[in-house]
């Protein structure tokens, strides 16, 4: 289902582009600054349209777009970040599997960047620890808005909505995030699911997601402050051994009343 882990093995075979010369299968190296002047694709038969490896990738209010073009039922991922310090902003990545991907070393940057209609995952943070996420939206990706697997990462001002599943999903590999300001609306699971232990959701809300407005798991963890509210089965579920104060629900599973 996730491409990332055959991605990083082909990593060292993609060599990095002229500057001008922006396109399917290019890559960013470190210390470089890219800045799109057009859109890329839509693009295939590549692992992923653009690996930003530790340097900076500005789309410019560009898209990068892509399409089964070749029929075979396989789409490329949309943006990698790999190594450490890589940075993604301004503009739109569609239609890919992931749509971006984080791995490598972490404390990688994405900001200001809507992700949208990927078949996969919006956002998926796969490796690497320390990341920023700011300012973003992923909406009508057929799997999570944003799916978070490893630890110390921030989300800030992120809207969520119309995911095939989650909006926002942090397994139980995923410990002491912080989730600022979040907005998960109208996604067919969960508006903010939350398993590992120590993660933090602060002033986040939740509105008419199919399942759970907030679904907490694993331990340790808080909520503090936000709204959550229409949802198809509980607006709040698994409090105990987690904590949450002053969000304001209408249902309950018994542990959270």
């Amino acid at each position: 289902m996730h491409k990332l882990a055959g991605l990083l093995v082909a990593l060292a075979l993609v060599a990095t582009p002229a500057l001008a010369d922006v396109s399917c299968g290019s890559s960013v190296g470190r210390g470089e600054t890219v800045t799109l002047t057009a859109d890329v694709g839509p693009c295939d038969g590549v692992d992923a349209v653009i690996v930003v490896d530790s340097g900076t990738l500005d789309l410019g209010g560009h898209t990068v777009r892509c399409a089964d073009t070749n029929l075979d039922g396989d789409l490329p991922q949309g943006v990698v970040l790999t190594g450490r310090k890589a940075k993604l902003v301004n503009g739109t990545v569609a239609g890919c599997s992931n749509g971006v991907g984080l791995a490598g070393d972490g404390k990688h940057s994405v900001q200001g960047v809507t992700v949208t209609a990927s078949t996969d995952d919006g956002i998926d943070i796969a490796r690497g620890d320390k990341n920023r996420i700011t300012g973003c939206t992923t909406s009508n990706n057929g799997s999570d808005g944003l799916y978070v697997r490893t630890d110390k990462n921030r989300v800030t001002d992120h809207v969520t909505s119309m995911n095939g599943e989650d909006g926002v999903d942090i397994p139980s590999s995923g410990d002491k995030n912080k989730l600022l300001r979040l907005r998960a609306e109208r996604n067919a699971g969960s508006g903010i699911e939350v398993g590992g232990s120590k993660n933090k959701v602060i002033s986040g809300t939740a509105t008419q997601n199919g399942g759970d407005g907030f679904l907490l798991g694993g331990s340790k963890n808080k909520v503090r402050g936000g709204v959550s509210s229409g949802s198809g089965e509980t607006d709040i579920q698994g409090c105990s051994g987690n904590s949450v104060k002053k969000l304001a629900f209408t249902t309950a599973t018994a542990d959270c009343q």
